[in-house]
């Protein structure tokens, strides 16, 4: 559904830049290393919508928290985001080792948003549910 709004973004000619979650700390991580956080934030700051995927599949440390927050703060009402996660939003706190950071991150993620919330069995694995290849999976997937 994300790809998806971003195509139709694309077509209608706005910028979209798409990352993982994990891809985008691993470079503001480097950029912060090398002295050049700045720049790199401005990658992600400029498009006028920015789709973070995957976020909450790993937990991320100190650095990498507050550097997330600050690409959010600086985007906070100056451009369009789309985050995807399998993490609620009670789960932030664990998943950003801070509750105090996780609750002002949801502040600004959630001022203007429309949630989404997608229950049901993976989409990726549909066709393996149906030909009952993993059908152990399908009761983990359930809960």
């Amino acid at each position: 559904m994300a790809v998806a709004l971003g195509m139709e973004d694309l077509q209608n000619r706005m910028s979209v830049y798409f990352v993982t979650m994990q891809r985008l700390v691993a470079n503001l991580r480097k950029a912060h290393q090398e002295g050049r956080l700045e720049k790199r934030l401005k990658v992600y700051i400029q498009p006028k919508l920015l789709i973070c995927d995957e976020v909450g599949y790993l937990p991320l440390d100190a650095l990498d928290a507050a550097n997330f927050f600050r690409l959010v703060s600086e985007r906070y009402e100056q451009g369009a985001m789309i985050i995807t996660s399998n993490t609620s939003f009670t789960n932030w706190g664990a998943m950003f080792g801070d509750q105090v950071l996780a609750s002002a991150l949801l502040d600004r993620l959630l001022h203007h948003a429309t949630t989404v919330n997608i229950r049901g069995n993976s989409y990726r694995m549909k066709d393996k549910l149906k030909a009952g290849v993993t059908h152990a999976l399908r009761e983990e997937v359930r809960d």
